[in-house]
């Protein structure tokens, strides 16, 4: 067995949770392998290390008792009436939620239409992008060291279009992010 699979069984070696022949290839291993037994031998200190400090807290003296009798009244077997009333409350459950999935039904029309008006707030982004550069053009005299045109109306054009058109799309989401007041 490799390192990885030994390390996976460590925990259940020191506990004793292995078979017979899992614990001897974990043995084995052991026996060949410095860092795996350095592992071990750490994971025995930190078990004992817990084991001092943390005591489990004490049960009172009729607990055993007490569970046991509540699960011997609340694990009884359930008469034919109440499983035929039970399976028709889950049935009810069921189709109560089949009824609300079908209201909300995926149809390929309607995400057309939702891609529809992405798509529109997109396009129309970009050709403000790339329109809105042009028609904000300072002239030459007035631009400081005659640089070229600010890009920064277009950017918020297209920023605020992408929102609008993202929250046309998305409307349930937009809801759960900003609720009404």
């Amino acid at each position: 067995m490799d390192c990885e699979a030994i390390e996976s069984r460590i925990l259940d070696y020191l506990d004793q949770q292995l078979a017979a022949g899992d614990r001897a290839l974990v043995e084995t291993h052991l026996a060949g392998c410095p860092a795996c037994r350095a592992l071990a031998r750490q994971l025995e200190q930190l078990d004992a290390s817990l084991a001092r400090s943390v005591k489990p807290p004490a049960l009172s003296a009729g607990f055993d008792a007490r569970l046991r009798q509540r699960l011997q009244n609340e694990t009884k077997a359930l008469s034919e009436v109440e499983r035929a009333e039970r399976k028709r409350q889950l049935q009810a459950e069921f189709e109560a939620g089949l009824a609300q999935l079908a209201g909300h039904r995926f149809t390929v029309g309607g995400l057309l239409n939702t891609l529809g008006y992405a798509a529109l707030g997109g396009l129309v982004g970009g050709l403000l992008w790339q329109l809105l550069p042009r028609a904000t053009t300072l002239p030459s005299g007035l631009s400081s060291g005659g640089a070229g045109p600010s890009l920064l109306p277009s950017f918020v054009a297209s920023a605020v279009l992408l929102i609008i058109s993202l929250a046309i799309a998305f409307p349930r989401q937009v809801r759960r992010l900003w609720p009404a007041s």
